[in-house]
């Protein structure tokens, strides 16, 4: 694994840690308010994340390079500004709600960029 797949996938397995110990975190203290933060960083920062990693891995050569990168450091820009902006929310700062949403449409451009390799992917003729 190389390049921008090997990045996702190695921040994959960041964010995955950092939910898990969130999670455990929520579960001694029996204070379950960040549960949505803890559903995002599982959800985008390990599973979708990771689903991009093996993306690339397996059907990366047929996305421009430029694409990918941009597609790798908008995804991790908006993923930091939800997790932000969810933390503070459901820490009772509720002025930070648009933070999350500028995470969150963010990370649907940056997930329109990822459609848009995936099709000129999967478009490409095979390499067998």
């Amino acid at each position: 694994m190389r390049g921008i797949a090997r990045a996702f996938f190695a921040t994959a397995l960041v964010y995955g840690l950092l939910g898990l110990l969130l999670g455990i975190h929520m579960a001694i203290g029996q204070d379950h308010a960040q549960l949505p933060t803890h559903a995002h960083i599982m959800v985008i920062g390990w599973l979708s994340f990771a689903v991009f990693g093996f993306f690339y891995h397996f059907f990366g050569q047929a996305v421009p390079q430029l694409l990918a990168s941009l597609h790798f450091w908008l995804a991790q820009a908006s993923f930091a500004i939800i997790v932000v902006g969810l933390w503070l929310f459901f820490s009772g700062r509720t002025e930070f709600e648009p933070l999350a949403a500028v995470g969150a449409i963010g990370y649907a451009a940056s997930f329109a960029l990822f459609a848009v390799g995936a099709y000129l992917a999967l478009r490409a003729p095979s390499a067998s």
